[in-house]
């Protein structure tokens, strides 16, 4: 399953309550934890790194370990620390499961990773909400300040959901509009995998 929508539209809330949902029976890997380090990245017109471009990621490492892990297998990660560049490093054995669930902004605009999927969620919410969303979340969370947050939203958010991530959304099988409870929606995914999936993820559920 592949899951996408803008930044601040509740994807990581999705992601949380689908793994309460599902428990042992589903992996999570998020495209986030993908990302170049600073010497890699685009820098814009302003000084500032854009890590809202589909280049910022490592896309084909991110498609060999989905890979690995669809033929059962183990994979390392390592955590992205969101502009933490101090922080030690942290990695993470990601075990597989029955059900794979990847999410992230670029997951459906990646034509290898987008091949794989067999069931697509867009998580849709209101602008505004979204923006508020990521602006707090991009100061008490990270550490940014106000003024690269704001910029970042116009120049690097904005035109990255416009071009990579919004002309997927009518091709998803499922549009979230997440803007209130959730609980209908996680029991609509959760009933689609139950009439669905193969026999042997069902046996596991």
């Amino acid at each position: 399953m592949g899951l996408t929508g803008l930044s601040g539209a509740g994807k990581t809330y999705y992601v949380d309550a689908l793994k309460a949902a599902l428990g042992e029976n589903v992996t999570v890997v998020g495209f986030d934890d993908y990302y170049k380090p600073l010497e890699m990245q685009h820098i814009d017109e302003h000084g500032e790194a854009n890590y809202d471009l589909p280049s910022a990621l490592f896309s084909e490492r991110f498609h060999e370990d989905l890979l690995q892990l669809l033929a059962y297998k183990p994979v390392l990660i390592k955590k992205y620390q969101f502009e933490n560049y101090d922080a030690p490093e942290q990695t993470e054995i990601v075990n597989p499961a029955p059900i794979l669930l990847v999410e992230g902004l670029f997951v459906m605009d990646y034509e290898a990773v987008d091949s794989l999927l067999n069931y697509r969620i867009f998580v849709d919410c209101d602008l505004e909400l979204c923006f508020n969303r990521r602006i707090e979340r991009d100061i008490r969370e990270r550490g940014i300040p106000l003024k690269r947050s704001l910029h970042q939203w116009e120049h690097h958010v904005m035109p990255a959901y416009n071009n990579h991530i919004l002309p997927h959304r009518e091709r998803c099988d499922l549009v979230i509009q997440n803007n209130g409870p959730a609980d209908e929606n996680i029991a609509t995914i959760v009933e689609h995998i139950r009439t669905h999936a193969h026999p042997s993820v069902l046996a596991s559920l």
